[in-house]
């Protein structure tokens, strides 16, 4: 959907049409979700924060300034719910209790393959999610919005409030971080 599409549906949604909120939270749920998830590491956690993120949006609609400018504000929302909720969960230690090495844990994912390769596959994947939950929130932001979520460098840039060239190089400095401590545990 276009950014024009998109200005069009916020502005209807602001002015009370439920049909265009509706869409909003349909264009963008699968998204927001998945960055949740990046976050709380969990389905039903990051599921209760999905919906507390989209109650949120609803009810500040009226203060987004530009329309067109909606997808920036947001993630910039989102991801702000998401640090405060990954702030309150630490505190309380359900970090501790929960092992990303967990089969049956809705991390995994599940394909019709050799068991040797599965089992190769979810030592890579659990290795790359610790390696990545163990990293610093600025290099795992930048990492989880650029290269899981596949947002453009201006896109992040606006989410983030830092320069476009601050973006570039701190996703550069990221990456190289996450290749030496993936190189260092191999």
């Amino acid at each position: 959907m276009s950014k024009t599409e998109t200005a069009e549906l916020v502005r209807r949604a602001r002015q009370g049409e439920k049909q265009a909120f509706n869409r909003l939270v349909m264009l963008y749920q699968t998204k927001i979700y998945n960055l949740a998830l990046g976050y709380v590491k969990q389905e039903d956690e990051a599921k209760d924060l999905t919906q507390d993120i989209f109650i949120t949006v609803y009810r500040r609609l009226d203060k987004l300034r530009e329309e067109s400018k909606f997808t920036s504000w947001l993630y910039q929302l989102a991801i702000n719910h998401c640090r405060n909720r990954y702030r309150r969960l630490q505190r309380r230690g359900f970090f501790s209790s929960q092992s990303i090495d967990d089969p049956e844990s809705p991390l995994q994912l599940r394909t019709e393959e050799t068991p040797e390769n599965t089992l190769e596959r979810r030592n890579r994947e659990s290795t790359l999610r610790q390696v990545i939950a163990e990293m610093p929130a600025a290099e795992k932001e930048i990492l989880l919005l650029r290269d899981i979520h596949e947002l453009p460098y201006d896109e992040i840039s606006a989410i983030l409030k830092i320069p476009l060239g601050t973006v570039k190089s701190k996703l550069n400095r990221s990456r190289l971080a996450l290749k030496q401590r993936l190189k260092d545990l191999l």
